[in-house]
């Protein structure tokens, strides 16, 4: 049985959770339940990941960087009073090159999917 390539369900609007996982489970052609579960466990792992001080990458989307801030000296704003930071753990998240270009590019056909070798015509930077 041949495989219809099925068009992307447009996105309209803000994604959030519940919306990423009716999207996703309209393009699989499967239950939100199933998706739900799936979806959440992808965050979930993304979050002990960091959490545990590691990186997470994504390849064509983008790296979740953990590192470790020293305590250091800062102040309070409205008392003006000094005050002493604790050591602590933050994440950032750094977006991949091809993504960002799609971006700016405005593609709303993006994707994080590896092209086909050879598909890829290298430009001369201007």
């Amino acid at each position: 049985m041949k495989k219809t390539k099925r068009r992307p369900t447009p996105i309209t609007g803000r994604l959030t959770t519940t919306k990423l996982i009716d999207v996703v489970a309209a393009d699989l052609d499967a239950d939100p339940k199933q998706v739900r579960d799936t979806v959440m466990a992808t965050f979930d792992a993304i979050a002990r990941a960091t959490a545990g001080g590691h990186d997470v990458a994504i390849t064509n989307f983008g790296t979740w960087v953990s590192y470790r801030v020293k305590r250091h000296k800062a102040r309070d704003p409205r008392t003006g009073e000094s005050l002493v930071v604790a050591a602590h753990q933050k994440v950032r998240f750094r977006v991949s090159d091809s993504l960002a270009a799609a971006v700016r590019r405005r593609d709303r056909k993006a994707t994080i999917r590896k092209a086909p070798k050879g598909s890829l015509t290298t430009t001369a930077p201007e």
